[in-house]
């Protein structure tokens, strides 16, 4: 079987990733896979070593006769979409076409679904902007759900189906871990939070709508005031851009604006924790097979404007002084948000309810300094909260591990689409 893998989304290894973690599995069944991608990810298929083609937003429209030249020469059996909201939003946005091309090709249409779309309202944010996703997802016959983050069971009378993910990420050896620590300049004893940014979010600092833009800015000064709360011995190592704002101790943090997935999965592995203020996180996702504690910050409160005595509708109780500080100085409402400075309440909160995955690390509400301080503080010090955590990623795992092998789960998906691996 030959498969075409779309991953056109700029400025992230997130989904080409998974398309690549797949697309490795497969290869034993006798798969060939050949890879649609943006530039930014050239680096990583080149050293998967799989065939591969870029397309940048400059091509517009034309991308279409980009693909179409694709499938011509290369004859793929089916196209998998690594993630169907990142291929519709990245045509639709950054492509201006319609995503939906990739059907009228004549084979069949495999997505990769990050987020049981089927099961929840499609409502999202783009550049500051309310949207709500096309249910093309709906008519078709099959969907893929990596795991993690994904429920490790299917939900009754879905297309869904789960799979497991990342099967080569492990806990790294206590040579290799204390290797990679040391290229950072750490010894022995110093705790190392990992940290993780994107180059989306930065590019949200002027690109986005008004208050996702001053989310955006503002976010990071307070998540630097939580940080530079945590032990003199907490080092930090910034994975991504590093954001105005953060203000972290110069001697104490390490930044890699870039880096290779396998770069990226070996500073997990030498952190002592990981800390994410969006979902879903690449960073907490890999931190379970690695088996590193984590914490997620997101903010499901709605706030109305600053009033007069400092205060905001909708804010919660116990605000510690610097938060009340830090909310009279935004301005205009607040919203809530799950994927920093992005909203995506409403696709990304369900997707936790129920789920175990969400029993893996702390979270925490953004707005709570005391909160998120103290979990900070547990997940790198604390022997009980840590015990709590690597029990309840255990827990996780073994759900993956009863799931059957990918390319069974595939060989399903392809018999739903009329074919067989």
């Amino acid at each position: 079987m030959r498969l075409l893998f779309m991953s056109p989304l700029a400025k992230t290894l997130h989904e080409t990733t998974i398309g690549l973690d797949l697309a490795d599995q497969l290869e034993d069944a006798g798969v060939v896979s050949h890879f649609v991608i943006d530039e930014y990810n050239e680096d990583q298929l080149k050293t998967a070593g799989y065939a591969y083609t870029v397309i940048t937003p400059a091509m517009g429209g034309r991308v279409r006769e980009e693909v179409a030249r694709v499938v011509r020469e290369f004859r793929p059996d089916a196209i998998v979409l690594s993630d169907y909201l990142a291929h519709w939003l990245t045509h639709l946005v950054s492509y201006e076409t319609d995503p939906w091309y990739v059907e009228d090709f004549g084979v069949p249409v495999i997505p990769i679904d990050l987020h049981d779309l089927t099961n929840i309202t499609r409502e999202l944010e783009v550049l500051g902007k309310t949207v709500v996703a096309d249910g093309n997802i709906l008519d078709m016959p099959v969907h893929l759900h990596p795991v993690p983050m994904g429920r490790p069971e299917a939900r009754a009378g879905g297309q869904g189906l789960p799979y497991r993910a990342n099967r080569g990420i492990a806990p790294p050896t206590d040579a290799v871990r204390a290797e990679v620590r040391r290229s950072l300049g750490l010894g022995g004893a110093e705790r190392l939070l990992m940290f993780p940014t994107l180059p989306w979010q930065e590019t949200m600092q002027t690109r986005a709508g008004p208050r996702t833009r001053e989310l955006a800015v503002r976010v990071p000064r307070l998540i630097g005031h939580y940080l530079r709360q945590l032990p003199d011995d907490t080092h930090f190592v910034v994975a991504g851009p590093y954001l105005d704002g953060l203000g972290l101790p110069p001697e104490r943090v390490h930044v890699e604006p870039s880096y290779t997935a396998q770069r990226y999965h070996a500073l997990i592995g030498a952190s002592d924790a990981v800390m994410s203020a969006f979902l879903p996180s690449y960073a907490l996702e890999r931190a379970v097979l690695a088996d590193v504690p984590g914490l997620f910050a997101v903010n499901t409160h709605d706030m109305g404007e600053a009033a007069g005595d400092g205060g905001r509708a909708g804010a919660p109780d116990g605000l510690s002084p610097a938060v009340r500080a830090w909310l009279a100085d935004f301005p205009g409402a607040v919203p809530a948000f799950h994927m920093w400075p992005l909203g995506w309440n409403k696709v990304m909160g369900p997707l936790l309810v129920d789920n175990p995955f969400a029993d893996t690390a702390v979270r925490t509400e953004l707005f709570d300094e005391r909160a998120v301080v103290e979990g900070l503080t547990g997940i790198l010090h604390d022997p009980l909260v840590r015990g709590r955590l690597a029990e309840a990623r255990a827990a996780y795992r073994d759900g993956i591990d009863r799931l059957p092998e990918t390319a069974e789960v595939f060989a399903t998906a392809a018999q739903r689409v009329g074919l067989t691996l």
